[in-house]
């Protein structure tokens, strides 16, 4: 039976999920201006197609990580507190740069590292 207190990896994965879906339908415009100039184009013509492929790739980055964290979660291994601190640290910095964003979402599984003592 699968500890319930293993939800943090979980988090993160639906968090990735749905930031990963966000950045492909709500930036539809700008995924047609990337696959109409080709894949390989140069991004530092337009910023946007930037923003867009940073906000893309970091979704798919969170659900890396939050198949670690499952992983390692569900080997009931203790998650060092590191883990805890830089998910906290790179979170607030986020946060202090886009307040009205989706990284609000990150701030449950870090505390909750940065608490749990045993899994």
């Amino acid at each position: 039976m699968k500890n319930k207190k293993n939800w943090i990896g979980n988090w993160i994965i639906i968090t990735s999920i749905l930031h990963t879906l966000f950045a492909v339908f709500m930036f539809i415009d700008t995924w047609s201006v990337i696959f109409n100039q080709g894949l390989f184009a140069d991004i530092t013509v337009n910023s946007e197609i930037g923003g867009v492929l940073f906000f893309f790739f970091y979704g798919l980055l969170l659900f890396i990580f939050g198949l670690t964290i499952r992983t390692l979660e569900n080997s009931n291994i203790i998650l060092p507190k590191i883990i805890g601190y830089g998910l906290l640290g790179c979170t607030v910095i986020a946060l202090l740069f886009v307040p009205l964003s989706g990284f609000w979402l990150l701030l449950p599984p870090a505390f909750a590292i940065l608490k749990r003592k045993k899994l």
